[in-house]
């Protein structure tokens, strides 16, 4: 008989988390048959071989491509054999019993996803499911950083689960068509599923007793990181083109956007600004052309330059100036002590009666300037990501008026 239950884990260069992931869900404690399946997105280090060499037991699907998050589970279904479908990370240590407490709740015809709580290595909270704060369209994850003391420990409906550990049914799954591909290659494709369950009239919930422990180190992009902020926005972006009407596209998140970008981090700006002025992504799944240069941006963002990036020289001068304002004091020799120590107390007079009041009003002058100066940066960043914004949008509701009519 096929296993009722199939756990997909999606790797991509994960050698140095797959093992305790793997380990610790062949010690589950539940009743039901399940399997394992690793679909590997072309890692290019030894997690295929560390899964061959230690995992006779897991179905590895070794893919050519790095078919991103979305892509790799749909390719795990496929081949899946269970009538509930588990994903989970390779950076994840489920508890032993976290399988049997996650799927309890899927007997409920009404409930469709479901997601475990979600700790970090040091025992507190990463998520107890996902939030939208609305119309700014950012996500949070509830109980960020709290520790855990029981205070989520209802069975809650909740806007979206963490995609670090989330079940639902091979019947949702192809009732909704699977995961949408196009939010490549990570960030958003389980918020998205989560809204496809629940416009489908179906509950989103998290089972608190269901829990895993993320190291959240697995991932490439690093949080908050320049690549981070790439994709994130990127896919942020095509969420709020695919679910809100166009009122609420130019009225509330553009608005809100504008308004956020004035107190968001420089980085943040920046890569706004540039994911904006490429236009809104394609609603659409990407071909392997459009695949390729995603990640070839990502890669340049990983290695540390910014693509088209006005704001770099202006910044390098104002990294070249702190560089050279320390100040450093002459200090005098002499084969002569007496000399030696003559000349260090006249300079010490000298400076402190002359040349330390003139160095100081220079000084608050230089920060005065560059205050004004990281002002003016700021000012320009913000302008430049919300023009940049409001263009992509006109382009992209011009584009949907003429396909409408044609």
């Amino acid at each position: 008989m096929p296993p009722h239950i199939s756990i997909i884990i999606v790797t991509y260069n994960s050698a140095d988390w797959i093992a305790p992931c793997l380990n610790a869900l062949q010690q589950q404690v539940i009743d039901t048959s399940y399997e394992i399946v690793v679909v590997d997105n072309a890692s290019q280090d030894a997690t295929i071989a560390t899964i061959r060499a230690g995992y006779s037991d897991v179905r590895l699907l070794a893919e050519p491509e790095n078919w991103g998050f979305a892509g790799g589970v749909n390719r795990g279904v496929v081949a899946a054999q269970g009538a509930i479908l588990v994903l989970l990370n390779p950076d994840s240590v489920p508890r032993m019993d976290w399988l049997e407490q996650l799927i309890a709740p899927l007997a409920d015809e009404q409930v469709g996803v479901v997601g475990s709580k979600v700790l970090g290595p040091d025992g507190r909270i990463q998520s107890v499911g996902t939030q939208l704060r609305t119309p700014v369209m950012l996500t949070a994850h509830q109980g960020d950083g709290e520790h855990d003391t029981g205070q989520y420990d209802m069975l809650t409906d909740v806007w979206a689960v963490h995609g670090v550990a989330m079940a639902f049914t091979r019947r949702l799954w192809e009732e909704l068509g699977g995961f949408d591909e196009g939010y490549y290659p990570a960030y958003w494709e389980e918020v998205d599923f989560c809204e496809r369950t629940r416009r489908a009239g179906y509950r989103v919930i998290i089972v608190p007793r269901s829990i895993v422990q993320h190291s959240e180190e697995a991932s490439a992009t690093g949080k908050y990181s320049a690549t981070f902020y790439f994709y994130y926005h990127r896919n942020r972006l095509r969420y709020a083109a695919k679910w809100l009407d166009w009122t609420m596209l130019w009225n509330g998140f553009r608005r809100a956007e504008h308004m956020r970008l004035a107190t968001a981090p420089l980085l943040d700006r920046r890569i706004a600004r540039m994911v904006y002025v490429d236009g809104v992504p394609t609603l659409t799944a990407l071909d392997a052309t459009q695949r390729t240069e995603v990640r070839a941006v990502g890669q340049q963002l990983y290695d540390g330059t910014l693509p088209d990036d006005e704001c770099a020289p202006l910044l390098t001068l104002l990294a070249e100036a702190e560089q050279n304002s320390v100040l450093n004091e002459v200090l005098f020799h002499s084969q002569l002590p007496l000399v030696s120590r003559l000349r260090t107390a006249w300079n010490n007079v000298a400076t402190r009666w002359y040349v330390r009041p003139s160095f100081d009003q220079q000084t608050r002058f230089n920060l005065a300037l560059e205050r004004a100066t990281q002002k003016l940066l700021a000012q320009i960043t913000v302008r430049a990501a919300a023009d940049a914004l409001d263009t992509a949008l006109l382009a992209w509701r011009i584009n949907m008026i003429s396909s409408e009519r044609s």
